[in-house]
């Protein structure tokens, strides 16, 4: 991997060896997991890099890309603390007091039902739980409802078929052209894993407490 800065000195440049095929790489954990420990490595070097923490859309890649692998590690201490991170970025109101709750219901549903895959019905009944709770804590208010609806449309759209064809028709083909993988395109296919193993298979449930919670403020 190489990093470079660009004329500006604030956007940092990094390049990831692809070891396979993206939609491979996407679906195949065995060869995704080395990959995703060297982004993982390459991140949080990053983080102690003052020109890539001082431009904020190299900031925004790195949070991204840490929250999304510290869940698909199960490192949960770190997927808190980033999810806090970016939670105190925010500048809307109604979207900051949103942020980070998915990763706690989480979080939770990892701790109280230690080895299970996402796809166990106890991890999803107590992921379930948790986000109705988190939830239930939000503002009654108009802007409330309009944010947790923008959340709802965009849980239903994350499905394996879409997130499939993203990564055949959208990823594979823009690092086709580009080249070679950075920071975007390795934040774009771990935030396809990690949504693969980790969102779709509580989609339900996401969508479920969603549709609750909008439901008791209209």
């Amino acid at each position: 991997m190489a990093f470079v800065f660009a004329n500006s000195l604030t956007r940092a440049e990094t390049r990831f060896a692809l070891p396979a095929d993206p939609m491979v790489l996407a679906t195949d954990e065995a060869v995704f997991r080395p990959f995703a420990e060297k982004v993982r490595a390459e991140v949080e070097r990053l983080l102690g890099v003052p020109a890539a923490v001082d431009d904020p859309a190299t900031f925004k890649l790195l949070l991204s890309t840490r929250v999304h692998l510290a869940h698909h590690f199960g490192d949960n201490e770190v997927a808190v603390a980033t999810a806090a991170w970016i939670r105190s970025l925010q500048t809307d109101p109604d979207s900051r007091a949103f942020a980070g709750l998915t990763t706690l219901a989480s979080v939770e549903a990892r701790r109280r039902n230690p080895g299970t895959e996402p796809a166990d019905a106890r991890y999803r009944k107590t992921f379930f739980d948790e986000f109705t709770r988190q939830l239930a804590g939000l503002p009654r208010t108009p802007g409330i409802v309009t944010m947790l609806r923008g959340q709802r449309e965009k849980i239903a759209a994350i499905t394996e078929a879409a997130l499939l064809a993203e990564t055949r028709d959208v990823i594979a083909p823009a690092l086709a052209r580009k080249g070679y993988c950075g920071l975007g395109e390795a934040d774009q296919l771990v935030r396809v894993r990690h949504r693969l193993t980790s969102i779709v298979p509580v989609r339900d449930e996401t969508l479920r407490a969603l549709d609750a919670a909008i439901a008791k403020r209209i």
